[in-house]
């Protein structure tokens, strides 16, 4: 496709507080080699009080594609949807701070997009440290590997595929006009519930290979717990919600999580139930180690480590997904209708 007839793209960038990310992130897209006149930038700040509206305000007077955008309600969907309404772009590329991307990132998403056909395009995910530390190249190992996501396919590797999701997608921005906006209930889960309404609604969904990120994990097991129990908390909240949107695989920890607490508590009543639980963790270990021996030998991490970062992601999911299950009916007493707006007429391109 010849320069003067590339599609202009609107970058949107959801961030709070990510003063240590966010500059590194916006670099890696200035630095694209798509035409400078067909992209601009939106990020839209959830209210940032750690230095982040300042790093964005100062990179928009060196670069006129910048824009800082105010999202009051600080959730991704509102940061989304609040982009979408402004976006000028053909095409709607999601970004996160957390993440870098390769200098034909935007070409390669266009180009994929336009041969295709697809309505959202991205690619395979590289997950690098979150610090130049043990333990977080150890959860970096672990969130790189089958046994720690499942088949996650964009976390892993793989050829150009069709697939139910891909991370931080480039979007038809026609495809918004179509189903419909973000739905700003859910704080988590949001892109993999837009992406079930593309597909539900005859639109398909392409992973590539040639479309290369980074994104950066959690550098300590603290900050992966958090972010595993609050990934595993909404997708109760979701299935509850929406009534879909999620897959099997979203619940396989919960599964593990309650098969081991009810092992536990069967032990009190019956004497052999304790050796079945026993058992099981001894066969949850063993394949544990096993991977994570594999990883230590391909990243030359601690294998110990990455051990513990399985066990921290499992169960900290499954935990999740167990007080999901338990607080959605208190949390959404009233599940209304689909709260899904449509972009303005006049500003859909």
């Amino acid at each position: 496709m010849h320069e003067t007839d590339l599609p202009m793209v609107t970058v949107i960038a959801p961030c709070r507080n990510e003063a240590e990310f966010i500059e590194r992130a916006i670099e890696s897209i200035l630095n694209n080699d798509y035409p400078a006149e067909k992209m601009e930038i939106l990020v839209a700040d959830g209210m940032s009080d750690d230095g982040t509206r300042e790093i964005v305000q100062k990179m928009a007077k060196k670069d006129e594609r910048i824009r800082l955008l105010d999202n009051p309600q600080r959730i991704v969907p509102s940061a989304m949807n609040i982009g979408i309404r402004v976006a000028c772009g053909r095409y709607i590329i999601r970004i996160d701070c957390h993440s870098t991307f390769a200098h034909d990132y935007i070409s390669k998403c266009v180009e994929v997009s336009c041969r295709t056909g697809a309505d959202n395009v991205g690619g395979y995910c590289a997950t690098l440290p979150g610090a130049d530390t043990a333990v977080a190249q150890a959860i970096a190992a672990a969130a790189s590997c089958g046994f720690g996501v499942g088949n996650a396919m964009f976390r892993l590797q793989g050829p150009e595929q069709e697939v139910d999701t891909v991370p931080f997608g480039t979007y038809r921005k026609n495809i918004f006009d179509k189903i419909g906006l973000y739905d700003e209930r859910l704080i988590r889960n949001q892109d993999i519930e837009l992406n079930s309404r593309i597909r539900k609604a005859g639109g398909r969904i392409v992973i590539s290979p040639e479309i290369k990120l980074s994104y950066y994990a959690r550098a300590t097991y603290r900050g992966l717990w958090q972010q595993s129990f609050n990934n595993g908390l909404w997708n109760p909240y979701t299935i509850w919600l929406v009534a879909g949107g999620l897959s099997l695989r979203h619940f396989v920890p919960m599964c593990f999580v309650l098969g081991l607490a009810g092992l536990a508590l069967g032990g009190l009543l019956w004497e052999p139930t304790k050796w079945m639980l026993l058992g099981c963790v001894v066969v949850y270990l063993s394949i544990a180690i096993a991977f994570a021996i594999r990883c230590a030998r391909q990243t030359k991490v601690s294998a110990l480590l990455v051990v513990l970062a399985f066990v921290v992601l499992h169960i900290a999911y499954g935990l999740g997904s167990l007080w999901g299950l338990a607080t959605a009916p208190f949390k959404f007493p009233y599940r209304r209708g689909r709260l899904i707006n449509k972009p303005s007429p006049d500003k859909v391109t």
